[in-house]
């Protein structure tokens, strides 16, 4: 196999893995959204907003229920049908789209938020950063590697190390960060940083 087709059968490996674990979930189950986005809302600029690895939509649908315009992605046709659908259920509108993340380009300056709750791909960093526009934030909350030590995930490829968003994000003002352990327990980082 050569390059390309190596990583479209990733994808499709990834894909298929997603749509098992959603499909084997009742569709329309309300699960509260992140505490720390809850917690911190009102930090959040008016504006559309992304959210990348959407699963089933519960923060996107509650950033929609507080006025916010949201997009999501994920790989996982289940996960955005269960989404589209839970949006309906409770009377609000979303967009979702299925897309591979390892292969996605964002619109630069497009999003006045980028969240990111539980997904961790290293490259795409970058490109969360050109996507906010001036005065936008990115809101990223996802396991570290002391995670590892209580359960899934242990692969350190989908766990942060210590500090790794303030170094990440170092050339946004960060106006939130937390690297603790929550109840689950659940070994996370979590930050709100702004585009100046």
């Amino acid at each position: 196999m050569n390059g390309s087709e190596e990583r479209m059968a990733e994808c499709l490996d990834a894909r298929e893995r997603w749509n098992a674990r959603y499909g084997a979930r009742a569709v329309g189950l309300w699960h509260a959204p992140s505490p720390f986005l809850r917690e911190h809302l009102a930090l959040l600029p008016r504006g559309p907003v992304l959210e990348l690895a959407i699963g089933e939509g519960h923060n996107a649908i509650f950033l929609a229920q507080q006025g916010f315009s949201v997009t999501g992605i994920d790989i996982s046709e289940v996960a955005v049908t269960h989404a589209l659908q839970l949006a309906r259920q409770t009377g609000i509108t979303i967009e979702a789209q299925v897309m591979d993340l390892r292969g996605a380009m964002l619109p630069v300056a497009a999003y006045s938020v980028v969240a990111c709750f539980y997904y961790l791909q290293r490259d795409l960093f970058p490109q969360i950063i050109a996507a906010l526009k001036p005065g936008g934030m990115v809101v990223y909350e996802t396991y570290t590697i002391e995670q590892a030590r209580s359960g899934h995930p242990t692969n350190p490829a989908y766990l942060l190390q210590p500090n790794e968003l303030l170094r990440v994000f170092k050339g946004l003002r960060v106006r939130v960060y937390r690297d603790l352990i929550v109840e689950g327990p659940k070994a996370v980082a979590s930050v709100i940083a702004e585009k100046l």
